[in-house]
């Protein structure tokens, strides 16, 4: 698994590069709001890269970081629950079901909430809920008298709140930064780095618990996860210049 995603990165860094916004044939006349947002797009950054092909990048780690969290959260919660909080996993399991169920109204608000806030808003509040849910879970003890309230806290935050609305923004933000042209390739991509995260974090998840510590891995989501608020924080004004 390992070497499928060091392949996937050499492909990215081989193939994904020198892409436009637009299509150069384009026939209708830009007006100068538009051309003014290409223009920026197609900046040269400090790394080599275009703006374009910088925020692309961006989000698709973004989207590694949220697909990354919520897959190591599927692979621990439930025995989790069995040995730190003493519940069945049937309980657990339903806890999980319900919170997700919440997290489908969350979704379907998404269209209310894009009228207050901003993708680039969304995403960093749905990231922040999540780093709360894992925190939730940090300083327990196995085996002892854990209240399960905070279990319930942090299933809620991550199932209902922070992954459904702080993911689906960052799709909307790949979405409108791709711009009008065809995104099958790039919405493939991004789909792979998706799969790519949900291949390695588990993997990571399982492996440093046997190793060292479950505690260990929360720590290492809350890492990620400041580092992709602090990451989206910085390009906000970056981000913002190629949507509006």
């Amino acid at each position: 698994m390992g070497l499928l995603c060091i392949v996937n990165l050499a492909l990215i860094a081989a193939f994904f590069r020198d892409r436009t916004r637009v299509r150069n044939n384009s026939v209708k006349r830009k007006s100068k709001k538009q051309q003014s947002i290409d223009d920026f797009a197609m900046r040269t950054t400090a790394i080599g890269i275009t703006v374009y092909d910088a925020c692309i990048l961006g989000c698709l780690l973004l989207n590694v970081s949220t697909k990354g969290s919520i897959a190591s959260f599927e692979t621990l919660g439930i025995a989790f629950a069995g040995s730190h909080f003493g519940m069945e996993s049937s309980v657990a399991g339903s806890i999980v079901g319900i919170c997700g169920t919440i997290g489908v109204v969350a979704l379907l608000s998404m269209g209310g909430l894009a009228k207050i806030m901003t993708d680039i808003q969304m995403i960093v509040g749905g990231m922040i809920v999540m780093f709360i849910s894992v925190a939730c879970l940090l300083g327990l003890e196995e085996g002892g008298d854990n209240p399960t309230w905070r279990y319930w806290l942090a299933m809620i935050l991550m199932y209902s709140i922070g992954y459904p609305i702080g993911h689906t923004a960052v799709i909307g933000l790949f979405s409108k930064i791709v711009g009008r042209r065809p995104q099958g390739t790039l919405l493939g991509w991004f789909a792979s780095a998706g799969s790519a995260a949900r291949i390695i974090f588990p993997l990571m998840a399982g492996y440093v618990t046997q190793l060292a510590s479950i505690h260990l891995v929360f720590i290492i989501l809350c890492v990620v996860l400041c580092l992709s608020i602090l990451f989206t924080m910085l390009a906000r004004e970056t981000l913002g210049n190629l949507i509006r």
